[in-house]
């Protein structure tokens, strides 16, 4: 008895990737000139979003270490009210 479903879903054909690694491969090689202009204002902002990017990530670190530090300060803290005697 034959496989049906074999003839009603054919493999799809694969197509290759070499053509287009080669290509990228040409453009990565040989890259165009371009004649391109840097004022001085660029160097700047790019400096300014270097630090910015910095400080930014600084203050996400520093945010949430010390939202871990709050929360075990609650789990391990050495709170007196519940644990002391009741009078």
């Amino acid at each position: 008895m034959r496989n049906l479903r074999s003839n009603c879903f054919p493999k799809p054909k694969m197509k290759s990737m070499r053509p287009y690694i080669f290509t990228v491969a040409i453009f990565l090689i040989f890259p165009n000139l371009s004649e391109a202009y840097l004022d001085p204002g660029a160097g700047s902002y790019i400096l300014q979003m270097l630090l910015a990017g910095a400080l930014g990530l600084m203050f996400t670190i520093k945010l949430y270490i010390s939202k871990i530090k709050s929360f075990f300060r609650e789990l391990f803290g050495k709170d007196n009210k519940d644990n002391g005697p009741e009078k």
